[in-house]
């Protein structure tokens, strides 16, 4: 019998709806890959200014909130 992994990727635009959302999965079985994080691309493309990291580090509510989960199912 062969092992199958099914990975599951959270995206909700508020936070603490993909809080409530990781923690259902993890009730039912999964692990978490990726832990939850907020989409940003502006941060990564302005990350090599260091006066311009502080700009993009709090909550942005247009960037939605992502994390990747995992089960093994037999």
């Amino acid at each position: 019998m062969t092992k199958k992994v099914q990975p599951v990727i959270i995206r909700r635009q508020k936070k603490h709806e993909a809080e409530q959302a990781i923690k259902h999965l993890i009730e039912r079985g999964f692990e978490i890959v990726s832990p939850l994080k907020q989409e940003n691309p502006r941060s990564e493309i302005l990350s090599i200014y260091s006066f311009e990291q502080k700009r993009f580090q709090e909550e942005d509510f247009s960037s939605p909130w992502i994390a990747k989960l995992r089960r093994v199912a037999q």
